[in-house]
């Protein structure tokens, strides 16, 4: 067998695994859980897309990046996922952020919150993508006056969100979607909530659907089988030194 050979065989099976993985059909589920097993198939998607990440970072050649899941993760979907939005700040979340700091004498916070009152009138039910509201970091840095703020900007961009959302570990970032996760819209999106206790705007909840999870594992896996080839690797020896 040539590596070729196995290089397709191995990105041809673990596209067939995640395919298994969106044809999961349980029966019997009530409808209230429907969101539930949207999140089951996210997370699974995500561990395909993690495995990815460390057969391109391994521990021999990226010793200090294997050791932290979230670096080699973002860095991995930055590179290879080809996410046109994903270097885009959330302005929802970062607003967010800085509101629950008490962080609002500052020019960052005035212009979050003039972008987001533009769609406060918006109706009930109203989807807005990415592109709708968010913006490029450089933008935001000329606004900064502090370091922590600068920080904030950074851990609001949404290769960082992704790998939070997917541990549902910050503010914001819980599986809430409900009857929107339901619909699968096929693009990340923000959906209206209620009033916030911390500023007199409504609060825009981020989902990143189970679509969305779907396509950055296709490029992504596409671009890995262009780098097995270009550099001549057998993925199975990889697995292997594992």
């Amino acid at each position: 067998m040539t590596t070729l050979y196995d290089i397709a065989g191995f990105c041809d099976a673990f596209e067939e695994r995640v395919s298994a993985i969106n044809h999961l059909t349980p029966e019997s589920v009530p409808e209230k859980e429907k969101s539930r097993i949207q999140l089951y198939k996210k997370s699974l998607v995500m561990s395909a897309i993690d495995t990815l990440a460390g057969l391109r970072f391994t521990n021999e050649n990226y010793g200090e990046l294997n050791k932290h899941n979230k670096k080699r993760l973002v860095r991995f979907i930055a590179e290879f996922s080809e996410w046109e939005n994903g270097p885009m700040i959330s302005v929802p979340y970062l607003f967010d952020q800085l509101a629950r700091r008490d962080i609002k004498q500052c020019e960052l916070y005035d212009y979050l919150h003039d972008r987001l009152f533009k769609h406060e009138e918006d109706k009930e039910g109203t989807i807005l993508h990415i592109e709708d509201v968010d913006v490029m970091a450089a933008r935001l840095f000329e606004l900064a006056t502090t370091e922590y703020e600068e920080q904030l900007i950074l851990k609001s961009q949404h290769y960082s969100l992704f790998y939070e959302y997917r541990n549902c570990k910050t503010n914001g970032l819980n599986e809430c979607g409900g009857v929107m996760e339901v619909f699968q819209y096929a693009e990340p999106n923000y959906y209206p909530g209620e009033k916030s206790e911390h500023y007199d705007l409504i609060q825009w909840q981020l989902s990143y659907p189970l679509g969305h999870f779907n396509a950055l594992f296709s490029r992504s896996l596409k671009n890995m089988r262009q780098y097995f080839i270009k550099s001549n690797i057998n993925p199975y020896k990889l697995v292997d030194d594992d």
